[in-house]
């Protein structure tokens, strides 16, 4: 992981233990590992990867290191995004060969930049996408819009099972 993604994670993880309170904690171990624990909400920093859970809205995102074991950089990494729960509101970035798993219901996600592939499964997912090569969609009810295409594609490749699901152009 990057030096200022590192301090970005112990600055949040800082802060956000001490707006907690006292019976809530914070854990920065020798090798660098951070864990923060306070109101059902945890915060995990381990290697390259980042985890955060929330009880409230029961919701995990993950960013994991790349599978060649070398650390995203500060420029243009190219991460796997995972997000599971249900309700979320957000937007967050692809950088070109990013791929993004969605399993859970009534989220509102919007992507910027170029996704290499996004999977959407559970119900009622609202996925905005600026640019993907290839979707995937299971479930009920989940609508994909994505604004063109990506990798030299004229559209992105398109799997939708279930009942009414929609992936359209916007």
């Amino acid at each position: 992981m990057s030096k200022r993604i590192r301090s970005a994670a112990v600055a949040f993880t800082v802060c956000f233990a001490m707006a907690a309170g006292a019976q809530d904690s914070v854990q920065i171990g020798k090798d660098g590992n951070i864990k923060v624990n306070s109101g059902g909400s945890k915060v995990d920093v381990r290697g390259g990867n980042v985890k955060v859970e929330s009880e409230g809205t029961r919701t995990t995102a993950e960013m994991k290191q790349d599978d060649d074991g070398k650390e995203d950089s500060d420029d243009d990494s190219d991460p796997e995004i995972d997000i599971t729960g249900a309700g979320r509101k957000e937007t967050l970035a692809c950088h070109g060969t990013t791929e993004v798993s969605i399993s859970g219901s009534s989220n509102e996600l919007t992507f910027t930049g170029a996704c290499k592939r996004v999977d959407v499964t559970g119900s009622s997912n609202k996925v905005t996408l600026d640019s993907v090569e290839q979707i995937d969609v299971t479930g009920t009810g989940n609508t994909v819009t994505w604004k063109k295409a990506a990798g030299g594609r004229k559209k992105p490749k398109v799997s939708a099972t279930g009942t009414d699901n929609r992936v359209s152009q916007r």
